[in-house]
């Protein structure tokens, strides 16, 4: 019998929760069940449940709202940082095929000059989507639009 280790288990918790978001499980505006719930849930140490949160998070799929929650993101809300308006804006372009799987996305510097913000800002709107599975990065040659996107 294979011994089930902690590393990877946010992961797990991650991918079950994307599904539920995805599948409507979690309607969007909804409020996500609390940690404690999802600890009880999983069976897991809130830590991992932070960090499987925290993932969703990044990708975008979810939102936080402190001392009240955490929620399924609302698509038809507006963005409310410049690093959601960014990274909205890309993904916006990626899945209406304006940008073809292949294709290179605009560097962070040109990022950073076209919306007025800081390159981590624009940084952390290509991290966003890399994590979402929209983008590759390739070391020294850029970020270009994955191939196995999601229409």
């Amino acid at each position: 019998m294979t011994r089930r280790t902690a590393w990877g288990t946010y992961a797990h918790i991650s991918d079950v929760l994307r599904r539920r978001l995805i599948n409507g499980a979690y309607a969007p505006g909804t409020r996500l069940p609390s940690e404690a719930a999802l600890c009880a849930e999983f069976s897991v140490a809130r830590n991992t449940v932070r960090r499987a949160l925290s993932s969703l998070k990044a990708e975008g799929l979810i939102t936080v709202h402190p001392g009240v929650g955490r929620f399924a993101l609302d698509t038809d809300s507006p963005p409310r940082t410049r690093t959601e308006h960014i990274a909205a804006h890309l993904r916006h372009q990626i899945e209406t095929g304006r940008l073809q799987p292949g294709d290179a996305l605009p560097s962070e510097t040109h990022l950073a000059r076209r919306h007025g913000v800081s390159r981590t800002t624009a940084r952390a709107a290509l991290i966003t989507l890399e994590t979402a599975g929209l983008v590759t990065c390739v070391h020294g040659k850029g970020r270009y639009v994955g191939q196995d996107v999601p229409r």
